[in-house]
């Protein structure tokens, strides 16, 4: 049987003696394991926090506040599913910025055309998915077509 000790580091970590493995947490707040062949591995880790939101009937010109953020966050994906019929096509952006009457930043330049309205689609590609705290997060929609219900996106993030 292998023993393990714990230990907590911030720097490198040594490959441990034969039959150990050692425990770690690194800098980035997530806990590891390296074995004695140096392999290392992460254990677990903090899940991204996510908000969501539902426009019902959307149009080609909404402008709808999401949500205010105190502090830095960057996001890791955005999902985006559609409800409707007649090949519903909706073309949306997510902006932000400090002041919500100013343009804003896109996250993704020129905006996302969601069509699926089975499983939902990922967006992970983005142009500008850091956020500054004190940020206004917001959506709009730029293009309709079909006869789209509803629009529901899901925004993924972690602190910074």
């Amino acid at each position: 049987m292998s023993r393990a000790h714990f230990k907590e580091e911030a720097g490198a970590v040594a490959t441990p003696a034969s039959g150990y493995v050692v425990i770690y947490a690194k800098t980035d707040g997530n806990m590891y394991i390296k074995d004695d062949g140096g392999a290392e591995s992460q254990l677990g880790g903090k899940d991204p926090e996510s908000k969501s939101i539902i426009i019902e009937n959307p149009s080609a010109s909404e402008d709808l506040s999401f949500f205010f953020t105190d502090v830095a966050i960057t996001l890791s994906k955005l999902r985006a599913i559609l409800t409707g019929s007649s090949t519903p096509s909706l073309t949306w952006t997510i902006r932000h910025g400090t002041s919500r009457s100013a343009t804003g930043s896109e996250v993704v330049t020129g905006g996302t055309v969601t069509t699926d309205t089975g499983t939902g689609s990922d967006i992970t590609s983005m142009d500008d998915p850091t956020i500054v705290a004190d940020s206004h997060v917001w959506i709009e929609t730029t293009a309709q077509s079909g006869n789209v219900d509803s629009i529901i996106i899901n925004v993924f993030y972690d602190e910074d």
